[in-house]
Order: C-alpha cells, then sequence, then structure tokens
C-alpha cells in the first residue's frame, strides 16, 4: 500500500471512531503467512508504527488450526474446527462448498454485525475454493459491499481475479494484487465513513504467501471442488513484490533454525 493511500486510510479510520465512539467502527486486517519466528514483521514499518506501537499484543495467543481455510472459519464463527467441520482447505472437507454446506454462511460474524445495526464491507481474500464458478452458489452473506479475491486466480500477484457484490469477477491481469485491496479498501472506507452507522472493513490481502502460477493445462481448468487435480495444473513460487520495493531488502533471508525440516523428530 502506498504511503499516500495509508494516510487517508488512518485518516478516514480516525474520523470515523470518532463519530461514532459509543458503537465502535472496527478496521480488520488479515495477511497470509506472517510469522513471529522468522521475523516477518520487522520488514512492515507502517505496521510497526501504526499498529504495534500504537496498539496491544497478544504474546500468548494460540491459533488452535494452523491450517488456511480452518483457522478462518474458526474467525468468523467462533468456533474450533470440529465444531464447524471445515478440517481442510480444499473440497471435500473444506474450502468454500465446506463452509457454505455446513450452514454457516447463515451464521458467522458479519451476518451478526449487520444484525447488531453494522454496515460490514470485505475486499480481499474470503476463503480457499471460493472461485469464478461457485461465487454466487451462494454468495457470502453479511456484507453491505464486497470485492472478493477468487480461484484460481487468488494468489496471483499479477493476474488477480475479484467479485464485486453482485456483479461477474473482473480479472486485473498485469495490476498488483496488493494495491488493488488497498484502493478497494479506501473507497469501501470513504463509504463507510458517509455513512451514519457503525462498520466493520475486513481488509485481506495475500501477502506475504506464494505466488500460485498456473500452467499450459490452464484452459482445461476443473472446477475447484476437483481440486484434487489442480495441484498438477500449478506450481508455487516466491511472492512478488511490487516493482516499487523490489530494490528493499536485498540481504534478507529467511532464518533456518534447528527445528527446520529436521531428519529426525523428538
Amino acid at each position: 500500500m502506498k504511503l499516500k493511500a495509508t494516510a487517508i486510510l488512518w485518516a478516514l479510520a480516525a474520523e470515523a471512531v470518532a463519530a461514532s465512539a459509543a458503537r465502535p467502527n472496527i478496521v480488520f486486517i488479515i495477511t497470509d503467512d506472517q510469522d513471529v519466528e522468522m521475523g516477518s514483521l520487522e520488514y512492515l514499518p507502517l505496521v510497526q508504527r501504526n499498529l504495534i506501537e500504537r496498539g496491544t499484543t497478544f504474546r500468548r495467543h494460540y491459533c488452535t488450526v494452523a491450517l488456511c481455510c480452518p483457522s478462518r472459519v474458526s474467525l468468523w464463527t467462533g468456533k474450533a474446527a470440529h465444531n464447524t467441520n471445515v478440517t481442510d482447505v480444499m473440497p471435500p472437507h473444506g474450502g468454500y462448498p465446506k463452509f457454505v454446506s455446513q450452514g454457516l454462511n447463515e451464521n458467522y460474524l458479519p451476518v451478526w454485525l449487520q444484525e447488531s445495526g453494522y454496515n460490514t464491507y470485505y475486499t480481499g481474500k474470503l476463503f480457499n475454493a471460493h472461485d469464478v464458478d461457485n461465487y454466487d452458489k451462494p454468495y457470502p452473506k453479511g456484507f453491505t459491499g464486497s470485492d472478493f479475491l477468487l480461484d484460481p486466480f487468488t494468489y496471483q500477484y499479477l493476474n488477480a481475479s475479484f467479485q464485486r457484490n453482485r456483479e461477474p469477477p473482473v480479472n486485473y491481469a498485469g495490476e498488483y494484487s496488493t494495491d488493488l485491496i488497498a484502493g478497494k479498501a479506501l473507497g469501501f472506507l470513504e463509504e463507510a465513513a458517509n455513512d451514519t452507522k457503525p462498520f466493520f472493513l475486513g481488509i485481506a490481502p495475500i501477502a506475504c504467501h506464494s505466488n500460485v502460477q498456473l500452467l499450459a493445462e490452464l484452459p482445461d481448468l476443473p472446477s475447484l471442488p476437483d481440486l484434487p487435480k489442480f495441484g498438477n495444473l500449478a506450481k508455487l513460487t516466491p511472492p512478488i513484490a511490487a516493482k516499487r520495493h523490489e530494490h528493499l531488502f536485498p540481504d534478507a533471508k529467511v532464518p533456518r533454525k534447528a527445528n527446520f525440516n529436521p531428519d529426525k523428530v523428538g
């Protein structure tokens, strides 16, 4: 996110919070693959200055399921994975279709917030296997405004597809995914700040998750519920930085401690 955009985001958020202090507004940012042990937050000066230094850190907060989709469902429902029955990243045991099949689309955080009088907005990644075929089967409930990343393009930094409100998906070939999310978040924040209701805004970029490069078989890509085949159609590549950031941290290395890929366990 550019510095100017970040400044506008925080100014609008502060103004809106001051206007409705009795019912606080919520700007919730969720990112992929941040790791306290590897020190990834040390490379995010804006997060350090605006959130960590001015906020609260929970040093003994534990994730009950260290797997993407089950953890996100637990976040949105307040239930552990053995109660949501969403236990994997992709169908049949996980992903957006499993979330829907368990009745959770009717009973999770944005629905509760709307019932409490909040406007709710979201942009970025919601769930795995939320894709260009099933985005409207059904639409995710509980959002005043939404602009979701969709599989199989969710993890493509320079070829993202988004689906806004009830509109069909739109591909953004050549544009940087995180910048797109920043712009969409600013638009939703401006809309929310101009309303009298308190608001919730979720912002979910994929960085610093690996890039997923689709292979030549893409035209024959199966529907994502058949995703065991998807592993043969894509490969993981390093995350892609925005052009303006490519020169930063030339000497940075991922630490390799004694517990990295050990030959023996125990």
